[in-house]
């Protein structure tokens, strides 16, 4: 009966959560050609121009704000037009408003090409289990198996979240969670944030995020 009900309970919120189409971007071999096709000099030539390192930094660690280094090139262009079509908020919707679909892809090209930090591996045994073992009883996935045994990012549009900014993966999280956010294809974040409990997200905080600068 309790499967029962967690079964009928993610079948209602997949509903509710794919009322509206949550990106434009569709992977296929135009897509992907386009991305390919990025250049990661005239990436980081664009982003010196733009001036992305305020935010991101010189190596894209972040520092203070999100980290964008490492993480796939097909990620990268994802939410690069995501925020172009308007499908993710913020800041970055203005940013990116007359970048090109070549301008995006060298985008990416560069800061695929930039090495992330390694996560402290912090939040202990509660951290651990779910990225390596999920919990089957809330259906559950391991982190691992979309963003990879050590936070890498995986294959199109998982993020490397391994050396992230702490506040910046809380904050993404509980935007997954509230729905505030909405651009994951399927819904996959969304329907794993709204199982996560708060302490969970902060013992995944802990054991992604990059060491803190002195």
């Amino acid at each position: 009966m309790k499967l029962l009900t967690i079964i009928l309970g993610g079948f209602l919120v997949i509903n509710s959560i794919q009322a509206e189409v949550s990106s434009y971007v569709a992977f296929d071999r135009e897509t992907r050609a386009i991305i390919e096709a990025g250049d990661a000099i005239q990436g980081k030539l664009k982003a010196a121009s733009m001036k992305c390192d305020k935010c991101h930094g010189e190596n894209g660690q972040g520092d203070d704000d999100v980290s964008v280094a490492g993480h796939p090139a097909t990620y990268i262009y994802k939410q690069l037009k995501d925020f172009k079509d308007k499908k993710r908020d913020g800041t970055m919707v203005k940013k990116v408003k007359k970048l090109t679909n070549q301008d995006m892809a060298d985008f990416s090209a560069w800061y695929a090409s930039l090495s992330f930090a390694k996560g402290v591996e912090g939040g202990g045994q509660l951290a651990i289990d779910l990225v390596y073992k999920g919990d089957p009883k809330r259906m559950l996935k391991p982190c691992s198996t979309c963003h990879g045994q050590n936070g890498e990012g995986g294959k199109y549009d998982a993020a490397a979240i391994t050396g992230q900014n702490k506040d910046a993966f809380i904050e993404m999280m509980e935007a997954f969670k509230e729905s505030d956010r909405t651009n994951d294809i399927y819904s996959r974040m969304r329907l794993i944030a709204k199982v996560l409990t708060t302490k969970e997200i902060q013992a995944l905080a802990d054991y992604y995020s990059a060491p803190e600068m002195e």
